[in-house]
Parts: structure tokens; sequence; C-alpha cells
């Protein structure tokens, strides 16, 4: 199977899908079967997970897509609220009110709105209204001091564009949502990063055969801080946007960010480009064994992608004998 993926240039990439061949199979007594076979058939579909115990992380389906940039979506917002709350621009408790898409000054993804919300609850609805109203107080070159030490220079070659101080806030609008422009994996590590609260690192490439080390380095982030942000993520496993990967995945005890956009490139016609979605979860929560790092070119992450990765989590953590 092959799918044909828009390029920022114009030019198209066809990559072939294929479930990774994973050689530590024997070492877990099984083989992948059910986890891989689930990201080999959503089309265009990419994946990492780690086994954090083990320090191996594997991956299945659209290879290419590791090292493609894409819009880094609602990824963002965990970032941005760390950034806000450890220069004490906000605190877990600041309300808005989201009143949804309504005019170009309220764009919520949430049609009807959220209503009033706070930190935990804007980081479970993932609602865009939330940070429009607080994203201003954040310069560009203060959020990327602040997160730092999440994205270290070596992970990625990706260069780093910073948006100017007028355009920020309507960063979340243009759908870039973000002052940096990185790869798929250089996000999913940062993202491991600040959710473990720990340096994450892994070797470039798919690895042979499929598998790589996952090395956990020293600690990073304020201890303080980052459990408030994982509170909003624990929330929207218990009833936010990925309250569907919960149930597929049989628990809520997981720290999820789901992330919806759509691509910054239009196809090589000019027409409008495909939405992309993404989500990123670690269980259990408090002391994570696992996690998974899921692409899918289509559609909204809470529906699409979300159920999925609950799936695929579920399937992984049954193979690597971490659930019965």
């Amino acid at each position: 199977m092959s799918i044909t993926w828009p390029l920022r240039s114009g030019r198209r990439l066809t990559v072939l899908v294929f479930a990774a061949t994973l050689g530590a199979a024997a070492a877990a007594g099984a083989a992948p079967g059910d986890w891989a076979d689930r990201v080999a058939g959503e089309p265009g579909a990419f994946a990492l997970l780690g086994d954090l115990e083990a320090g191996c992380l594997y991956s299945a389906g659209a290879t290419a897509v590791g090292d493609a940039r894409v819009p880094a979506g609602s990824w963002v917002k965990p970032f941005l609220a760390y950034a806000l709350l450890a220069c004490g621009k906000t605190d877990e408790n600041e309300t808005h009110l989201c009143e949804g898409w309504r005019d170009p000054l309220h764009r919520c993804w949430y049609g009807p709105g959220h209503g009033r919300l706070n930190l935990e609850q804007a980081l479970a609805q993932s609602c865009n209204a939330w940070f429009q109203h607080v994203t201003p107080r954040l310069e560009p070159s203060l959020y990327q001091a602040i997160d730092a030490p999440f994205f270290p220079a070596g992970w990625s070659d990706a260069s780093i564009v910073s948006a100017a101080a007028e355009e920020w806030q309507d960063t979340f609008i243009a759908g870039r949502l973000t002052a940096r422009s990185l790869t798929f994996e250089a996000w999913s590590r940062a993202l491991a990063a600040l959710v473990l609260g720990r340096r994450v690192d892994w070797p470039a490439g798919p690895g042979v055969p499929g598998v790589r080390a996952l090395v956990l380095g020293p600690p990073v982030g304020d201890s303080a801080t980052l459990a408030v942000v994982r509170r909003g993520l624990q929330a929207a496993a218990a009833g936010g946007t990925a309250q569907e990967l919960a149930q597929r995945f049989g628990s809520a005890d997981l720290w999820v960010k789901t992330s919806s956009s759509q691509s910054p490139y239009g196809d090589a016609a000019g027409r409008r480009p495909d939405a992309v979605c993404m989500v990123a979860a670690f269980w259990p929560a408090g002391h994570p064994r696992a996690f998974i790092a899921l692409f899918v070119p289509r559609g909204m992450a809470a529906t699409t992608a979300a159920p999925l990765a609950g799936e695929v989590l579920r399937d992984f953590c049954r193979w690597r004998r971490m659930l019965p």
C-alpha cells in the first residue's frame, strides 16, 4: 500500500505503508501482531511506541512521516501552559469563557463553545479560546527560553522560526500554533520530555530491525509546574478530548494530549490541505511505563486518532506483558 503526502515545495511524497518488523518479539514472548497491524491499516498513519521500562522504542506505519515537518497543532498547548505558569503570567485558577466558533475573533474548534474553563479544563478540552486569551502575555522569545530544556538543538536539524510579536496571537488561527518548525519525531520527543519531566532521546531513523534505544536522561522542568500541566492531561482522558482513547484502552489512568489542525502546505493543485491529527498518551499516569505518539493524516483527533491510539497502546502493552 502507498500513500501520497503533499510537501511544502509543491511536490508530493509517496511512501510505503507497512507494519515494522520488530526483532524484540522473542524477548516479549509474542509477535507484535495486532498493534502494528492496526497502525498499518490506517492509510498514512505513523506511530511511535515506547517501552519506558525496557528502554525500547518501536515504530509502525508510514515511516517517512517521522522525519516530516508537521503542524504542532494543540500539542503546543502544554508547552504554552508550562511557560505561562513558570513565568507567573497565569495560574491554574484563571478562567475564561469559550463561546465557540462565532466570528474571526472567537474561533474555538468546538463550535458551540466550552463555556467557562480554568487551565485544567482548557487542557482537557483543548480549548483554543482559553489559550487565545492568555497567549498574548507571552513573548515568543520568552516562550522559547522557558521551554528550551525540552527542545535540545541536537534533536532536529529543523530551523527555529520565531513568530513576530504581532503575529503571535494569530498563530492559533493560522494553524502554526508554535514558534518552532519541527518534525513529528522531534515534537514527540519534546512532548515526552515535558510529560515525563526528564530528558528523552532516541536515535534517528526506523532502526534495524525496527527497534531503537529509548534513553531517559536527567530531570528537566519545574516539578510543581509540571504537576499542574499533567492534571490537565489526565483530565483529557477522564472526560476530555481523549475520553474515547481511554475507553478503548480500558483505563483513564493516562496523561494524554490530542491535536487537530490543517497542514500549512497546500497540495500541487493549490487545493485546501487535508486535516492532520496527532495524539500522545502515557500510561499509567504518575509513573508511566509505556507511551504512544500517533500521527493520522485525516479527521479530528478526538474521533479519529484517539480511538486508534487507545487500541494500539492497549495491544502494545499486552504484547509487552504490561497488561493481561
